[in-house]
């Protein structure tokens, strides 16, 4: 090999070996999910901390037309994860321990298979999921945090449906900091926090 073309090979083999990497990422993206970005209504609560979930306990409403999974199996992959204080979800009010409060108004809601209108505020008042025929290959499964009927902050995952389980589990931090964020930017105050009506 003549010495311009063994520089060419050597030039072209860190190209060759990213496209290779690139393109199973690619494949691999098949396996992963996806939680979009949150839509935050943040005039009202003070703080998630006191309000919400005076002893870091909360409610945990399930809608999902196929019953794919326990509400135990919710109430587990989803506590305890995000920032501190970390909650810790029941399904029954009735689940709480001796000296705990709940606010059962306050309570963060999943559907599985959502109907396109439950967003936002129908998140809250009037969540509808749909059932499933088991031939789609992904799981969307729509989140909030409500108080009463109000919707404080919402986010959106597709999952995949073969690793669906283990893949809520999984992700279970990235939704809890998406609906109960540290500190939410805006214009004035990078660090204004997410539940001051200033925000």
């Amino acid at each position: 090999m003549s010495a311009p073309a063994s520089r060419l090979s050597k030039l072209t083999r860190p190209f060759s070996i990213a496209v290779a990497a690139s393109g199973l990422l690619a494949l691999a993206g098949c396996n992963i999910a996806v939680i979009e970005r949150a839509h935050y209504e943040v005039s009202e609560v003070d703080s998630f901390r006191t309000a919400g979930a005076p002893s870091r306990v909360m409610m945990l409403e399930i809608v999902d037309a196929n019953n794919t999974f326990t509400d135990d199996f919710w109430s587990a992959a989803m506590s305890n994860h995000g920032y501190p204080p970390r909650l810790r979800f029941v399904s029954d009010p009735a689940d709480i321990a001796d000296g705990e409060t709940i606010k059962p108004e306050n309570r963060m809601v999943a559907v599985v298979n959502p109907e396109q209108s439950t967003m936002r505020g129908k998140l809250c008042t009037d969540p509808k999921s749909l059932p499933m025929d088991g031939t789609s290959d992904r799981v969307t499964v729509r989140f909030g945090f409500c108080v009463g009927d109000k919707i404080i902050s919402e986010t959106r995952a597709h999952f995949n449906a073969a690793q669906f389980a283990e893949q809520v589990e999984n992700n279970a931090d990235t939704v809890n900091f998406q609906l109960f964020p540290r500190h939410l930017r805006n214009n004035d105050d990078r660090y204004c926090s997410p539940f001051l009506p200033s925000c």
